[in-house]
């Protein structure tokens, strides 16, 4: 069992994979349930850029619409979106379309699908590596032109990054984000 973390409304709280139903499962429940009917899956392209995509997905049976889904992916984020970001948005939706269907599976607090929680784990991860990159050639550069223009020594230039950051770190150990709030301290 992976249990993954989330920061939601300020606060971290876990989650496991394994207890979110895949669309898969929930197009096939739906699919081969005793109802009559042609059942149907549409998806409609709403939206596609060289970074983007948004799908919108329709369940019809026979001439009633019965529940419509909306998804979003960015191409790169996470290993999925690297190569299947396209494909990973159209399932999404149709996820969606199944969950507005009621077809969430047994659990009623599990309404997402296993692929709407695995992008919430790449989302995370990613804020979770900007926040933990190192500083850019280009941040230390101008971070250390901005703090030989307004400190005289390394003492004091120590002294303000240990004031600013509340902490005592060396300009080549600093984050991006670090490096970010030291520039903007001294513009």
């Amino acid at each position: 069992m992976i249990t993954h973390n989330v920061l939601r409304f300020g606060h971290f709280m876990a989650f496991n994979l394994d207890d979110y139903e895949p669309v898969a499962a929930r197009l096939a429940r739906w699919l081969n349930n005793g109802d009559h009917g042609v059942k149907r899956v549409l998806t409609y392209l709403e939206h596609y850029n060289e970074t983007r995509c948004v799908f919108r997905a329709e369940l019809w049976v026979d001439a009633t619409l019965m529940a419509t889904g909306w998804a979003e992916e960015t191409r790169g984020e996470g290993h999925v979106n690297r190569t299947s970001h396209f494909e990973n948005c159209e399932t999404s939706a149709v996820g969606r379309a199944l969950a507005n269907a009621g077809l969430a599976g047994s659990d009623h607090t599990k309404r997402p699908s296993r692929e709407e929680m695995e992008k919430v784990d790449r989302v995370l991860a990613t804020v979770v590596d900007m926040n933990h990159s190192s500083a850019t050639t280009k941040q230390m550069n101008y971070l250390k032109m901005l703090l030989d223009r307004h400190s005289a020594s390394k003492e004091e230039q120590a002294a303000f990054i240990e004031t600013t950051l509340g902490k005592a770190v060396s300009v080549s150990k600093l984050t991006a984000p670090e490096a970010s709030a030291l520039i903007k301290a001294l513009q």
